[in-house]
């Protein structure tokens, strides 16, 4: 049985009803993902036209591309979100061959600023089941892991040594600051540039370890969090 999809115009989403509760797709994201199907199948009838953008039809229209995909002798392959940097592909390939444990940092490929995230970013890169194997970052431990947003990938970092696999040409480690705050149960914060708080810690060793982890040093998150 298919699953019922409505629209939010104001959000810009289809919303999937999956009885025991809903999940959300963007409407960039149906048109981004139809598009490159159809560029990489050669098969320009499956791209949207304007008329396809923020309608149901849009999402039959991507899953009709994503049924394509499946069809092909291209779905044996590993499927990178629109706009992913080839160089970054292949590096991700690469280390999914080899098993090799990566750090990936993640932000805004515009500006270079990570976004600061300490979980789901250091293991081993996978690929998931399905018509669409799309990369997964696999913690140590464990069987599955979550997709990795490949079109956000400012560099990736080989664990072991610190070498940098894969660095965006606009990525900049971010401007963060230690001080003293006013809380008395975590006294020392972390902020950056524009004096904004992104973490406190009881002790100024584990804000040491999170500015160096965010920095791009190979720091084992577990000594900060």
């Amino acid at each position: 049985m298919d699953t019922p999809v409505t629209l939010n115009t104001e959000q810009q989403l289809y919303v999937l009803d999956h009885g025991h509760g809903y999940s959300y797709f963007g409407f960039a994201n149906a048109r981004e993902h139809a598009n490159q199907i159809a560029s990489l199948l050669m098969r320009p009838e499956l791209a949207f036209d304007a008329k396809d953008i923020g309608t149901l039809g849009g999402y039959e229209k991507y899953r009709a591309a994503v049924r394509a995909w499946g069809c092909s002798p291209l779905a044996v392959q590993t499927y990178f979100d629109p706009g992913t940097d080839p160089k970054a592909a292949r590096v991700l390939e690469r280390c999914r061959h080899r098993g090799t444990t990566v750090r990936l940092v993640l932000g805004d490929l515009k500006t270079g600023e990570p976004w600061l995230d300490e979980h789901d970013v250091v293991g081993r890169i996978g690929r998931s089941m399905g018509t669409l194997k799309v990369p997964l970052l696999i913690e140590a431990g464990a069987d599955g892991g979550s997709a990795i947003l490949t079109a956000c990938l400012l560099s990736i970092i080989e664990w072991d040594g610190g070498e940098f696999l894969y660095r965006h040409q606009a990525y900049h480690a971010p401007d963060l600051l230690i001080r003293r705050g006013a809380d008395p149960d975590r006294p020392w914060e972390v902020i950056q540039r524009r004096k904004e708080v992104v973490a406190r810690f009881r002790d100024i060793g584990k804000a040491g370890a999170y500015v160096a982890f965010m920095c791009g040093e190979t720091v084992e998150p577990r000594i900060f969090q």
